[in-house]
């Protein structure tokens, strides 16, 4: 192999794992929305201590110490980093670019609402339209300004709980135990009512999330954003022993201040910048997956969840409508009838279809189905799908 073509190859392979990366993001993602799906994120803390197993409430307390929020985060993390080849693709191609991006933005904001108010009203797309806004800004700002303001975002969210008269920040959907049988009717209607009942009420005692989330999920896109800019990322995918310590030092700290909040302390007054917890271990799960996926032995798990990374919108949106499928009335309905592990495996079994689909997807497309009619929309015509030698 020449030198070039040796490093074409290395080029490739860590496009590779930034698309494992993201794939492993939405993996989590799924997981904890499945959560939604089944019911279980709906109900009190004390109902479900009192309804739930032993084993089922074990894995409920690990999903929310070690998942939770982290996932979500992760995801944001590698949304600013994707939008950091956005951005360099359409300053590189147009004089103006901006109008492009803001289509861009907008095109998922109408997906986000579509997805909120028939498949899943949690939907992140539309705040990620919203506070994606402030990229294009930020993208023509340097690396380390653009990373600073990020770091300085996510110290903000924390800060201001503690500073401001908001109590600890708690989920959004707890307590709306009504979503349970309103999403168990065999009527597609009910539940589309219900979603846009969760979207306008959903929040009202989550003052202190949606606060957090604001501000956290804006410096991770920062975050994300410098990093795809400035190289750095990628220079530290080649330096798998710094990112093993790094990552695991991170984990760790995030870990100590997750367990100190849960079970001593609390979220409230100034141990609300425990909180911290939750950006400092997704950047460390992303930090080690990366080290474990960096190897030339992890090429074929690398190849296995590429594809998926490529298609994260179409795997998002498409694993509502399993879950769904799985758990609403319309569909087997299985809503409020399993524990944690039960939704744990149909999250398992959702991601093992997702990455089979997209596997077989990509032998012959050269987008996923969203992600081709985002493109389109995006530039106001139909955009080439298939690849080169396939029908159109």
């Amino acid at each position: 192999m020449t030198g070039s073509e040796a490093a074409t190859q290395g080029k490739a392979d860590r496009l590779e794992l930034i698309d494992s990366l993201r794939a492993m993001a939405l993996a989590g993602v799924v997981v904890m929305n499945m959560m939604t799906f089944a019911g279980l994120s709906y109900l009190t803390p004390e109902m479900r201590a009192e309804m739930l197993s032993t084993l089922d409430y074990a894995a409920w307390t690990f999903l929310r110490v070690f998942v939770d929020g982290k996932a979500l985060a992760a995801f944001s993390f590698m949304f600013g980093f994707s939008f950091s080849i956005i951005l360099a693709k359409a300053l590189a191609s147009e004089e103006r670019p901006g109008r492009r991006v803001i289509r861009r933005l907008l095109t998922l904001f109408f997906i986000g609402l579509f997805n909120a108010l028939f498949l899943y009203w949690a939907d992140i797309l539309m705040t990620y339209a919203a506070l994606g806004l402030i990229l294009p800004l930020a993208g023509r700002l340097p690396s380390w300004v653009t990373a600073a303001a990020g770091a300085a975002l996510i110290l903000i969210g924390p800060l201001v709980l503690a500073l401001g008269d908001f109590g600890a920040a708690a989920p959004p959907p707890r307590g709306h135990i009504d979503s349970i049988e309103a999403y168990a009717s065999p009527q597609i209607t009910d539940a589309v009512q219900q979603n846009w009942h969760m979207i306008l009420n959903a929040s009202e005692s989550a003052d202190s999330m949606l606060v957090l989330r604001l501000f956290t999920l804006s410096g991770l896109f920062l975050l994300g954003l410098a990093a795809g800019k400035s190289g750095l990322l990628m220079r530290m995918i080649g330096e798998r022993g710094l990112l093993w310590r790094l990552g695991l030092a991170l984990v760790v700290i995030g870990l100590a201040m997750k367990l100190m909040m849960r079970f001593w302390l609390g979220g409230e007054g100034a141990w609300a910048m425990l909180n911290l917890q939750t950006p400092l271990m997704a950047l460390g799960y992303l930090m080690l997956v990366a080290a474990a996926f960096g190897g030339p032995a992890a090429h074929r798990l690398r190849a296995i969840l590429a594809p998926l990374g490529r298609m994260t919108l179409t795997g998002y949106l498409t694993s509502a409508v399993f879950g769904q499928a799985v758990f609403y009335g319309w569909g087997f309905g299985l809503i409020g009838e399993v524990g944690t592990l039960g939704a744990l495996a149909v999250a398992a079994g959702i991601y093992a279809l997702l990455m089979g689909f997209a596997l077989l997807w990509f032998r012959h497309f050269l987008h996923g189905p969203w992600e081709w009619l985002w493109r389109s929309l995006t530039n106001l015509k139909p955009q080439p799908i298939t690849r080169p030698g396939e029908p159109q």
